[in-house]
């Protein structure tokens, strides 16, 4: 199972990698393009968007399977190793219903950008995959919320 989880991992990163290098390459070339040669890239903004969309839900995946999302562990500081576990589920329960209840939600709005035929204004692209990736990766955040709680329930109990 650790080989799997650790070529997902490496997808992901290297598809984060790629959706930022894409990222600085049109920015780049759209700068260059509009300032010095007096000619943009059509549909930059565009294009923008839906690398921002990789870029973002790759990295909100990463961060989550990494830990590092922001916490604020005022109240925490006062309980108990029992009383810190507990609220550890809790937030982790609570995190992973979230996700999943937003990736229920983009789904729906994925299907209907599909049935409508949604597409950008300037270039005509289809909206409906940008929002199927979203909510594909919104779901596979809430899983990985899932493995969190699995591991934290198969952990031993601290010590008080």
């Amino acid at each position: 199972m650790s080989g799997v989880v650790w070529l997902a991992r490496f997808a992901l990163r290297l598809a984060a990698a790629i959706f930022l290098v894409a990222l600085a390459l049109l920015t780049l070339a759209d700068v260059l393009g509009r300032y010095v040669f007096n000619f943009p890239v059509r549909g930059a903004v565009e294009l923008t968007e839906a690398i921002m969309v990789g870029t973002i839900f790759t990295g909100i995946v990463l961060a989550t399977e990494a830990h590092q999302h922001v916490t604020v562990d005022l109240l925490t500081m006062k309980l108990g190793p029992r009383g810190r576990r507990i609220q550890l589920a809790f937030s982790l329960l609570l995190a992973c219903i979230v996700s999943a209840l937003l990736g229920a939600v983009t789904w729906t709005q994925a299907l209907a950008a599909l049935d409508y035929g949604d597409k950008t204004t300037m270039l005509g692209l289809p909206m409906a995959p940008q929002v199927f990736f979203m909510s594909a990766f919104l779901f596979l955040n809430a899983l990985v919320y899932v493995a969190h709680l699995w591991r934290l329930w198969r952990r031993p109990a601290e010590p008080a």
